[in-house]
């Protein structure tokens, strides 16, 4: 018969309890994201620079709020003043379509012209199409 030792016990209840909940990470610019008064939920946004490189992404929740964070770190982002264009695309289970401009960075009709004072990005977007 095999006994345990302490530490394998105290091993086996973090295995069996898990170590709690993740941690939190700290958001960047918070925002959100509707269309015609209504939430959007599961869409990703993406801003970028005037020279069309990336700068944050996020993902918007149930109340079709987000906030800005690094792609690859996850790190909150907080926009610096100046002018950046948005594209989104759907990022649930139900795919949402929007007109092709809207996943171009440099064609998509969302601009954000980003002052130090704005604490909150709003977004209004046209409704989009569910695809089947």
């Amino acid at each position: 018969m095999h006994r345990f030792a302490p530490t394998q016990w105290t091993l086996l209840a973090f295995v069996l309890i898990g170590c709690g909940p993740p941690p939190t990470i700290p958001g960047g610019t918070p925002g959100k994201l509707h269309s015609e008064g209504e939430p959007l939920r599961e869409v990703r946004l993406t801003v970028y620079d005037h020279d069309g490189h990336p700068q944050a992404f996020a993902v918007s929740d149930r109340q079709g709020n987000f906030q800005l964070r690094k792609e690859a770190t996850l790190e909150g982002v907080h926009l610096p003043p100046g002018s950046y264009r948005v594209t989104i695309e759907s990022a649930g289970e139900f795919r949402m379509l929007w007109p092709k401009a809207y996943r171009s960075p440099d064609k998509s009709p969302l601009k954000i012209d980003w002052t130090a004072e704005q604490t909150e990005i709003d977004l209004d977007v046209p409704a989009p199409k569910l695809a089947l």
